[in-house]
């Protein structure tokens, strides 16, 4: 009788066991698939970009990061590319910091600081 009993007890220990482990990794998995998105806006200095993961705010961005002053992008096409580089930043786990070089990459050649990328001319 009591070996009986001492089985079940390690069988519903087995299965509690596996089950908690089953919920854990779970978990962990719809951790690691958030659905990170990108929405661009036009403000009063330009175009700028929004990133969301899971549809909540995570990075409202009005300005051109890294650049001096704050200005938006000339165009909705160079909000979109940065957000972009941003979305696949978060996604490898890195910072979601943007570089001059990288932005070099985006903007125009012949912008400059006195070019400022978001003025109305």
């Amino acid at each position: 009788m009591i070996k009986r009993y001492n089985i079940i007890v390690i069988l519903v220990s087995v299965v509690i066991s596996a089950g908690i482990w089953i919920i854990t990794l779970h978990k962990q998995q719809a951790k690691k698939e958030k659905d990170i998105t990108a929405k661009t806006f036009e403000g009063f200095n330009g175009w700028g970009y929004d990133i969301l993961v899971d549809d909540e705010l995570f990075i409202h961005q009005e300005s051109i990061p890294s650049w001096p002053g704050k200005t938006g992008f000339q165009k909705k096409e160079q909000a979109e590319q940065t957000a972009q580089l941003i979305i696949n930043k978060l996604k490898q786990g890195q910072v979601p910091a943007v570089t001059t070089f990288e932005l070099q990459q985006i903007l125009p050649l012949n912008q400059t600081q006195d070019d400022q990328p978001g003025k109305i001319k």
